[in-house]
């Protein structure tokens, strides 16, 4: 689909990726977002970001046992000066096909509030944890003022996935 990808290196793709997401990414969210390149395979992506990470251009981490890849320092730098070199008319190609793929990737999974008006200066706060369609969590409760409203939605962001845990462990305890 995408043609004359040959001009540079394909490595360059995991790098972008990883800076359009603003986010730590797994191998699938990865290869999700070169779902449209029929020239390159998961075995490619896997093989590109075992090379990233040899040469110390992206780093692995992990957060509830799953593997995520991030940048490094060394990994934005070369990717400033790699993304020079690509010609314009190919790079607005590539940056096409990549954002209109990171709808999807964003997609699976979401945390976020909501704000629920009750009575004039009183609000109620509903948060939530989404996989896809699917809703994990949504917990509504009253916040009562604007302030409490802010902590409780800057909190929930922060440490989402600790209260979900907790409350799972406190409503499965026997």
């Amino acid at each position: 689909m995408f043609e004359n990808l040959e001009i540079f290196d394909k490595r360059i793709l995991v790098l972008y990726i990883l800076d359009i997401a603003k986010k730590s990414l797994t191998v699938d969210q990865i290869v999700s977002f070169c779902c449209e390149f029929d020239d390159i395979t998961y075995f490619d992506i896997c093989d590109y970001i075992q090379n990233l990470k040899i040469n110390n251009y992206i780093e692995e981490c992990s957060e509830d046992n799953i593997t995520l890849y991030r940048l490094t320092n060394q990994g934005i730098l070369i990717l400033q000066e790699l993304l020079e070199l690509i010609p314009g008319v190919n790079l607005y190609k590539l940056k096409k096909i990549l954002s209109k793929n990171i709808i999807n990737v964003n997609t699976e999974y979401s945390i976020g509030s909501n704000v629920i008006p009750v009575k004039s200066d009183e609000y109620k706060i509903s948060c939530y944890i989404k996989d896809g369609n699917d809703e994990l969590v949504n917990l509504t409760i009253y916040a009562g003022n604007k302030d409490n409203v802010r902590k409780i939605s800057k909190n929930w962001v922060e440490n989402s996935e600790n209260i979900y845990v907790e409350l799972l462990k406190m409503m499965t305890k026997e």
